[in-house]
């Protein structure tokens, strides 16, 4: 009855949601395949749920534009909704067709290489882990946790058990490892090089001579970048030690990453990285010491693509830590604390694997020992001997006269944390950062905790049995309990350790440098690639070096923006070494690929350079003639635009060396903002075969070019207008405060911005309109470097009275309006780029941020929309899976924003928004239709997580956005019903030409190069598999990373499209040998077999190339 009482939209919502549910279930009776891993009736009950609050989302009406209020944004109000229109006929017409189909570009021009026809059930297989047909069958959703849990920032017991806990009883028996343990960082405080002298390099000497001395000592070690250097400075006998005692498990490495990786900013490619460079060095130096449980226990929030790694490299457990205090202690409570991590695209839980997570606070001896920190203080021994740690008049030796009191004092702790466990195995922590340091240190551990081990091993009536162990000592202990372990779903963004006080600000904390990091990987991907077909390989070592850079960088203190000033100018001064090397190795491989004989340092120059660790990158204005090498790592053919910049008053043109003029525009060269009045943009259009090295030439012309030249036109003009009329290069137009909209593109997509204030208003694209406000807000607060904690509602910077100046320029390969806001002290350049070509560049509109920023706060860009998208955002984890997440009110502001390492959408039934990001940020949806990315930040103060200093040392900044508009299909099906969402393949294809764009050269042409205009290295790919790495291995054999993508069957795909399948062989020219090789080095596991590459999977083989391989 309660249901009869709604509204007629929605109780026919709900009789069509019972429907669907009908046809579902009868479908999957007679598909096993699909059904297989379905919850029953509790998972059938979350679905119907669901499906109810996806119908009530399509009737909630749209937000009116409020501004947000200290209590949080405004609530969704009945008011009038944005004038646009939807087109509510975009359906995905594969579904239905029974006849074979040709996806192809707008006039029949296609992008890929593959002209072939695509059947629809071809079509569906591939994307049928994108139906969202299946429920991913996990006992726990962290979302649901989400939900239910009360999250009451007034709670001020931070997930302490404040006392209430019962041990677990007597009668059962308990198994105690003590497991030493030093966690350090590779940078934070003090540089990377500093910690090691001072900090590692004892310890580990330390480590290593007591545990030659103590039979029964173990210790465990993760960070491979300092052992690494320990390692070059021992004699062979202490390398036969550590081998030996690597063999006897008494030294465990653990995770044997370069570092312990930061998981909110970081992207796949650069974990892979960084895991591979720890696991060969291992394999080349300590192979003994095989990895075998992953060990994050610093990493500020945690995601599940983690866990895919794990299972990826081998490993049969994991232990993590830093998740917020409300879910640590519910699921503590109810002793799920040991869980399979299932991946939300994997019902059967292929890839599950068996995680533990610290249920206290911290990870050291004082935090781990038991639910009451004031007991476990009293058996903190390190600080008897380091001056780090303040010391506990409580803390006493342990002695024959008090053996037995602090033994069954330590024990009730230590049987209160088993409580909290499912099985009856618990380790202990002994240790915290950079623990060891004082030899002495470990004596006293020792000799304390050796009287009470042995005191309760010796009384049976206890039943415990305390040992020194590892972490693997403790995963094989409970595996064997015969435990049922439950499945776990999810990921643990945001964090929080108390209060309120949500860590995202770190999504975004130093922007820059999160940029220069996304530019190294792409760098090092196109230098791998160049290597393997470098048929006289050149320098390894740096190439290595360079690995190991990036590596270094993806630790939770360096990509993050955490570390103390002075230790983010080292990253940085290595990250521009590592950059600049693999300029000088590209360039290399290039010029050895082309035969050609000319002197690299003189003749092969790229067209852009950075000078400094904190410079921008910029052109190198070039003069004919002169040729350019362009070189596409994309495993695809790519039909884009280049830009190169020029003297100005040369009338020159781009050709292809095979001949023939290209398309091309000449433009203003403003770049950041800033118009460099002596040089000019040439335009022109490419098509780059995959994986391909192509050549073209740029000489002086007798034509006419003023048809190539743009039109300028100027809003509220300033300084740059005054110095482009100087100029007789191009018409130019201004406009006075009477004006109209200024439309950038066509009728196929079109940006409309308002001409006095620069704002978007709107979107529109094939006949789909979404109506856009577009905001520049600054929150002002207490925030920090890890935490953002705004006061009050944000300060609105870039409103209708605003009056910027405001630059267009069209032409007929793009359109684009820079526009330059003067905003308190600082300054904002947003650049908008629409594109006249119907391929991938004709999908998306281009946002270019640059930011200056010296005002304290958080500066943000929302577009608040008229889409419907409820109170949901999706945002990806580390660039590989995406996340759906709820606006939630008892969260507070910070704690509704999320990482974004590169995506975030909101969408409805008939439309999605993305924003596709070249570097991370911090994204929220605060209310229906909105979307917002943090662009940069500064704080006024330190926010007391241990870092000591506020973040002052803002430089100009970077930054790039894709804003794509898509159709969806607008009848409700069965994937409606599911969180799980996918990118289209579009949005795919669109980030990977944002990540890796083409590395251009320049040549002097001082004689004709004989070779082809085009050497093709590999073939393509399907559309649907992204080419990851080609990792140099060796002269002859290189490591091929694929990834599978999973993507969206609601969204068509606007462009010519290969789902064919190919031997690998068939990628690469010549006889090559492929064998599937394992992720990591350490492991064996080799066979000629290649088993299907699935959606949302990566593989790994190895590749021998013929010496005589020819292009």
């Amino acid at each position: 009855m309660r249901m009869c009482r709604m509204r007629k939209t929605a109780c026919l919502g709900i009789v069509l949601t019972l429907v669907i549910l009908t046809i579902y279930h009868r479908y999957t009776s007679v598909n096993p395949v699909i059904s297989k891993g379905l919850k029953e009736e509790s998972s059938i009950s979350s679905q119907f749920k669901n499906a109810i609050q996806q119908f009530s989302a399509e009737e909630r009406p749209a937000t009116t534009f409020q501004e947000e209020s200290e209590s949080g944004p405004p609530e969704v109000t009945n008011g009038n909704p944005l004038n646009g229109s939807l087109n509510p006929d975009q359906s995905n017409h594969l579904a239905n067709s029974s006849t074979a189909i040709n996806i192809v570009v707008e006039d029949g021009l296609p992008l890929s290489d593959h002209h072939i026809k695509v059947e629809p059930d071809n079509y569906l297989a591939r994307c049928s882990i994108s139906k969202g047909i299946h429920h991913n069958g996990a006992d726990l959703q962290v979302s649901d946790l989400v939900e239910n849990l009360p999250f009451q920032s007034e709670n001020t017991d931070h997930g302490q058990y404040n006392g209430n806990l019962k041990p677990l009883p007597t009668s059962e028996e308990l198994t105690v490892f003590l497991v030493p343990h030093s966690h350090c960082d590779p940078g934070w405080k003090e540089t990377y090089d500093h910690y090691y002298e001072r900090d590692v390099k004892p310890l580990l000497t330390n480590m290593y001579q007591f545990t030659l001395e103590h039979e029964d000592f173990k210790y465990i070690y993760a960070e491979v970048s300092f052992f690494k250097l320990w390692w070059e400075e021992q004699t062979d006998k202490v390398r036969q030690d550590m081998a030996r005692l690597a063999r006897e498990g008494r030294f465990e490495f653990v995770q044997g990453g370069w570092v312990m990786n930061d998981e909110a900013n970081t992207h796949y490619f650069a974990i892979l990285n960084q895991m591979m460079d720890g696991h060969e060095w291992l394999k080349k130096n300590l192979p003994d010491a095989v990895p075998n449980v992953g060990w994050a226990i610093d990493p500020f929030g945690l995601s599940p693509f983690m866990a895919q790694v794990n299972s990826m490299f081998g490993f049969n457990a994991m232990h993590i830590q830093r998740v917020h205090y409300t879910i640590k202690k519910h699921l503590a409570l109810n002793r799920k604390i040991e869980f399979r991590w299932r991946q939300s695209w994997d019902p059967d839980g292929d890839t599950d694997i068996l995680t533990q997570l610290g249920p206290f606070g911290g990870y050291n001896s004082q935090s781990t020992c038991g639910p009451d920190p004031d007991i476990c203080l009293h058996y903190h021994f390190a600080a008897f001997t380091n001056p780090k740690f303040g010391k506990d008049p409580n803390l006493v030796k342990t002695t024959p006269s008090n053996v037995k009191e602090r033994s069954l004092k330590i024990l009730d702790q230590w049987r209160k944390k088993a409580a909290l466990h499912s099985s009856n195995a618990v380790f202990i922590e002994t240790g915290f950062d950079f623990s060891y340091i004082y030899k002495e240190s470990l004596e006293v551990i020792y000799s304390n905790y050796k009287p009470m081990m042995e005191y309760i091993n010796s009384h049976p009536e206890l039943n415990t049995r305390v040992k020194w162990g590892t972490i693997s000592d403790y995963f094989d202990k409970i595996k064997k309990s015969n435990v049922n372990f439950p499945s776990l779903s999810g990921d643990f963004f945001t964090y929080a350790d108390r209060l309120d006080e949500y860590w995202s600000g770190y999504y975004t904390t130093r922007p820059f440098f999160k940029n220069l990091d996304r530019v190294l990987e792409s760098s090092i991907r196109r230098t791998e690639i160049l290597f393997s077909f470098h048929r006289e390989k050149g320098d390894v070592e740096k190439l290595t070096k360079a690995r190991n850079t990036l590596s270094l960088f993806q630790h939770h203190d360096a990509i993050t923006g955490t570390a103390k000033h002075h230790v983010v100018l080292d990253y940085a001064r290595m990250l521009l070494n590592a950059f600049k090397t693999c300029i000088e190795l590209s360039t290399s491989a290039v010029q050895h690929i082309l035969e050609t004989k000319r002197t690299i340092g003189e003749q092969f120059q790229p067209i852009r350079q950075r000078a400094g660790y904190e410079d921008l990158e910029k052109f190198r204005v070039l003069e004919a003639p002169v040729g350019l090498v362009i070189t596409s790592t994309i495993p695809r053919k790519t039909d884009s635009a280049q830009i190169i910049a020029v003297k100005s008053h040369l009338n020159l043109e781009v050709e292809s060396t095979g001949g023939g003029v290209v398309l091309q525009q000449i433009e203003p060269a403003i770049e950041y903002g800033t118009l460099d009045p002596n040089s000019e943009f040439i335009v022109f259009r490419t098509e780059l075969p995959s994986v391909s090295i192509n050549k073209f030439e740029v000489t002086s012309s007798e034509k006419d070019k003023e048809k190539d030249r743009a039109n300028v036109q100027f809003y509220n003009p300033g300084e740059k207008a005054a110095e482009i009329s100087s100029r007789d290069s191009f018409t130019v137009l201004s406009h006075d405060s009477a004006c109209d909209d200024i439309s950038l593109g066509g009728d196929r997509l079109a940006l409309i911005l308002d001409c006095r204030s620069g704002r978007v208003k709107r979107i529109k694209k094939e006949g789909t309109s979404v109506e856009i406000e577009q905001q520049v807000l600054l929150y002002k607060g207490r925030s920090g470097a890890y935490l953002f904690r705004p006061s009050g509602s944000p300060t609105l910077l870039f409103t209708e009275s605003s009056r910027p100046e405001i630059v267009v320029i069209k032409g007929s390969l793009r359109d684009k309006a820079v526009v330059t806001l003067r905003i308190l002290n600082s300054v904002l350049v947003l650049t908008y780029i629409v594109h006249h070509h119907p391929g991938l560049e004709g999908e998306f509109v281009d946002l270019n941020i640059m930011s200056n920023l010296r005002d304290s706060g958080d500066l943000s860009i929302r577009l608040k929309t008229d889409i419907k998208s409820g109170d949901t955002i999706f945002t990806d984890l580390n660039g590989h899976t995406i996340q759906q997440h709820k606006y939630k009110s008892k969260l507070h502001t910070q704690g509704n924003f999320f990482p974004m390492p590169s995506t975030a959408f909101i969408q409805d039934s008939s439309t999605r928004l993305s924003l596709l990001g070249s570097e991370p940020h911090g994204a929220a949806s605060l209310a229906q239709g909105w979307i917002e990315v943090v662009i940069d930040r500064r704080t006024s103060q330190d926010d007391l997580r241990g870092l000591g200093e506020a973040i002052q040392d803002n430089i100009p900044t970077p930054a790039k956005l894709r804003i794509l508009v898509e159709a969806r299909s607008a009848t409700p099906t069965i994937s409606d019903l599911y969180v799980v969402e996918y990118p289209s393949l579009v949005s795919h294809w669109t980030l990977q030409s944002l990540l890796h764009p083409a590395f251009i050269l320049s040549v002097n042409l001082d004689q004709r190069d004989p070779s082809a205009s085009t050497l093709q290295l590999m073939k393509s790919l399907p559309c649907d598999e992204e080419l990851v790495n080609l990792r140099y291995v060796n002269d002859t054999t290189s490591q091929l990373i694929r990834r599978k993508l999973g993507f969206s069957c609601a969204i068509n795909t606007p462009v010519n499209c290969d789902y064919q399948d190919l031997s690998l062989e068939q990628l690469f020219a010549g006889n090559v040998v492929i064998v599937n090789h394992p992720f990591s080095a350490l492991r064996t596991e080799e066979d000629t077999k290649t088993r299907d590459l699935k959606s949302m999977e990566f593989s790994s083989q190895y590749v021998t190339f013929d010496e005589k391989m020819s292009f």
